[in-house]
């Protein structure tokens, strides 16, 4: 999937490059012919399953009190997801979780909550969801979404559900991959949705100032997740395969780093594209720059850089 990623040159909000597999924004919706997208389902022990796709990927758990899904996509996919759902399991959707405010975790959401699932989020979602939102790395206005799209069960920091005999936590780390993630903990299973906090097959994560993401946050969730894990947990990015602890322990101390040397340029005064220009990613980027991933080490390096800044992207076009 391809994307160029508008830069809003007057205000330096946007980061100047070309996106490509796009899996962390709503803007995946353009150009992709959903119809030819197959869902490949991955057992993950526990009654918990993988749904995953080119561009995204979202979780099932599956038993006697029925199914639990972690994010529905776009709308659509929700067909294939309900199709993927039947062919593991008989049971109805009855809890869908959204990990966060952008449109292809929420997209299927009216589709498939018909059945009477509860919609359960962190309550910045919601209230995106409600008023539509202007995303300024995608230069794309989301809508607002009908009212049986909306989350019905809303929690603040922290919440925790108990279905199919998992114990399934669900934390709000603020300012992270935006400021409405879920970070999604199946106890039993050992399985941690990410909502986006952490790149997609091991590559650099994505921080989306303007839904109120920030490089500070994105750090703080993936210290969080390292809290709950040990080295057998599977952790689950917007797209491809589970990553490992020590994938997560590698990508929160490659943020921590990165932090304390965009600072210093900081410091020394010196200006966005001069800190792009000394490359402080240079020794990361063989290891976190990979087909499939579409943030460069230049572009983690202006987001951390407007990041440290408290640069305000506009909310509107």
């Amino acid at each position: 999937m391809k994307l160029p990623l508008l830069a809003a040159a007057a205000t330096r909000v946007c980061v100047a490059a070309t996106l490509s597999a796009l899996s962390c924004s709503p803007a995946v919706a353009q150009g992709i012919d959903y119809s030819k997208l197959e869902i490949k389902t991955t057992d993950l022990g526990g009654g918990v399953y993988l749904l995953g796709w080119q561009g995204g990927d979202s979780l099932i758990l599956v038993g006697d009190d029925g199914v639990l899904l972690v994010d529905t996509s776009v709308a659509a996919m929700g067909d294939k997801i309900k199709a993927a759902i039947a062919r593991v399991s008989d049971k109805p959707i009855k809890l869908i979780i959204n990990t966060h405010a952008h449109a292809d975790h929420f997209g299927a959401n009216e589709a498939l909550a018909k059945g009477g699932a509860v919609i359960v989020a962190q309550a910045n979602l919601r209230e995106r969801m409600a008023k539509g939102q202007y995303l300024a790395a995608f230069n794309q206005t989301i809508p607002p979404s009908p009212p049986a799209a909306l989350p019905t069960v809303t929690y603040a920091d922290a919440m925790t559900l108990h279905f199919n005999g998992e114990t399934v936590q669900l934390f709000h780390p603020p300012g992270a991959h935006t400021d409405s993630d879920t970070l999604v903990h199946f106890k039993r299973a050992n399985v941690i949705h990410a909502s986006g906090t952490i790149g997609g097959d091991g590559g650099y994560p994505f921080f989306d100032m303007s839904s109120g993401g920030s490089l500070a946050g994105t750090i703080v969730a993936e210290d969080k997740m390292l809290s709950l894990a040990d080295d057998k947990t599977r952790i689950v990015a917007d797209e491809g395969a589970p990553a490992s602890t020590a994938t997560l322990k590698a990508s929160r101390d490659m943020l921590v780093t990165l932090r304390a040397r965009v600072q210093k340029l900081i410091d020394e005064g010196k200006s966005e594209d001069e800190a792009v220009a000394a490359k402080p990613t240079k020794d990361f980027d063989a290891q976190w720059v990979h087909q499939g991933n579409f943030v460069t080490g230049d572009t983690i390096t202006r987001l951390a850089y407007q990041s440290l800044k408290g640069v305000r992207p506009p909310t509107t076009p």
